[in-house]
């Protein structure tokens, strides 16, 4: 069975909001390409609200549902995820979060840019950050040529993860997988890898999803996050030869502002970016 051209990634796990994950996963139900699959991987046992949200959705012919008994985190439904679609035999993998919304047009458009560019191995794309409530906070545009994210690969990270696609060769073919023992900062390290392997970068400047912040999204970053962002610079500063004084100092900032007050954190995303 063709189950289509492009196989969407979402992990769904008991902290999430089943209002947001019913937003999300209608976001990529209504798109305007629709040559895809969406496989949703319920990342251990989920409260009844999400349960029930979830199992509106078993007989969607567009969506596989996996369950997994144990929660082992983002980076390894990711790989469980990309190991089905990879036997599936799709061209494409987009990656999508459980409480962020997807504009209509976002396949359509990613999978366009990348037929017309096949020397592009990763392309994401610009983003509006938005609240619990849904309204606009801060539109984020990204950076399209691939020499300038890698020259500031220390500084930025490349990608706004969640508008990421794939090519699935990069999977399927050459092996890559995010690192499943990290429970954050995987889809750096990943970003790395691709670098040193060669890969082509790019993004769409312009936001094609909202991405949601409430206020965990400044409490979720902490000692452990701040530890794995300073050791995944180390990582790219070693793995694509790019060490300097201002990297370093860079990365020494970075860690600072990880491990401070949330309302200091709050206000450097806001202000110092």
């Amino acid at each position: 069975m063709n189950k289509g051209t492009v196989a969407v990634a979402m992990s769904v796990y008991c902290a999430d909001n089943p209002k947001f994950v019913k937003e999300a996963i209608e976001s990529i139900l209504n798109q305007s390409y629709t040559s895809f699959t969406l496989y949703i991987a319920v990342d251990g046992q989920v409260g009844k609200h999400l349960s029930s949200c979830l199992r509106d959705y078993e007989s969607n012919h567009k969506i596989v549902l996996l369950y997994f008994p144990e929660n082992k985190g983002l980076a390894q439904r990711l790989n469980d995820i990309i190991k089905i679609a990879s036997e599936n035999r799709f061209k494409y993998l987009a990656r999508m979060d459980a409480d962020d919304v997807s504009y209509t047009r976002r396949l359509e458009t990613q999978v366009e840019y990348l037929e017309k560019n096949p020397q592009v191995d990763v392309l994401g794309s610009g983003l509006n950050e938005i609240n619990e409530n849904g309204s606009f906070l801060f539109k984020k545009i990204a950076v399209q040529e691939h020499k300038i994210l890698v020259k500031n690969i220390i500084k930025k990270c490349p990608f706004n993860h969640p508008t990421v696609v794939f090519k699935m060769s990069i999977f399927s073919k050459e092996g890559f997988r995010y690192k499943s023992e990290l429970k954050n900062t995987q889809d750096y390290y990943l970003w790395v890898d691709l670098l040193a392997a060669g890969k082509v970068f790019s993004n769409i400047e312009k936001p094609l999803l909202d991405f949601r912040i409430d206020d965990n999204f400044y409490k979720r970053r902490g000692l452990n996050k701040a530890i794995n962002d300073f050791k995944s610079r180390l990582y790219a500063m070693k793995h694509l030869n790019n060490r300097s004084l201002t990297n370093l100092v860079h990365v020494l900032v970075l860690f600072t502002l990880r491990v401070s007050p949330p309302v200091i954190k709050k206000f450097a995303y806001k202000y110092l970016r």
